[in-house]
């Protein structure tokens, strides 16, 4: 079985991230002055160039802990989430009430690394795998779920490891060295003809293909649909 093997970057976490049926909970520090708190949200979302604004439906449920939810803390929160895309953010109680299924059921949470993946390094896990940074060449990535890069793919990548087809590999600015997905094999050319951008490879029979993000939701639909071949 895979298992987390990356360490996380040193430092102070305002903002943590994990994955849950409906979406991704972010879990605000209620220990510091919250400005700081923003400032890291801010950080973690991206300027804009980041999976969240591929158009994909997401929604964002905030843990505020134990500070008082005023009306100008959840307004200040939700225009980061605005900045970047159309969000769905709700509290988290929310996503506790909406999910009666129990925690057995649900499935594997997927492993947020945070910072850049370095040349030599590994991140392996037995889910979906959420890079928050670049991953530079030399390093590798390896998921039985999905692999989402929020920053620049340029390392090797296998998602779909224990032979999930329908795993998909995005990134923000997606030129990797070489893709692989269940037991399809893609190597990227030394350069790209055209600037890296919002992109993901998924698999079309045993071909892969690389699409823009924006047909990420359309594809996820096909996925879905009991009519749909991949």
């Amino acid at each position: 079985m895979l298992t987390n093997t990356a360490l996380e970057p040193a430092g102070q976490d305002y903002v943590t991230i994990k994955g849950i049926k409906n979406g991704l909970v972010f879990k605000l520090a209620d220990d510091v002055h919250f400005d700081k708190v923003l400032d890291a949200l801010a950080a973690k979302l991206g300027n804009g160039s980041s999976p969240f604004s591929s158009g994909a439906k997401v929604t964002a449920f905030v843990d505020y802990g134990n500070r008082e939810l005023t009306p100008e803390i959840q307004d200040a929160v939700e225009k980061a989430f605005l900045a970047v895309g159309e969000i769905q953010v709700k509290v988290y109680q929310e996503a506790i009430e909406d999910d009666p299924v129990p925690n057995k059921l649900l499935p594997k949470a997927p492993y947020v690394y945070k910072g850049t993946v370095r040349s030599g390094q590994m991140v392996e896990h037995d889910g979906d795998v959420i890079i928050i940074g670049n991953v530079n060449p030399g390093a590798h990535i390896v998921a039985s779920g999905d692999i989402y890069v929020f920053g620049r793919l340029r390392g090797y990548v296998h998602a779909g490891a224990s032979g999930n087809v329908r795993a998909i590999v995005a990134a923000a600015y997606f030129e990797p060295i070489q893709v692989r997905i269940a037991t399809v094999i893609r190597r990227s050319p030394e350069a790209y003809a055209h600037p890296a951008e919002m992109e993901f490879a998924h698999l079309e029979g045993d071909q892969m293909a690389v699409e823009k993000m924006s047909f990420l939701q359309h594809f996820q639909t096909l996925i879905m649909s009991d009519k749909a071949v991949i």
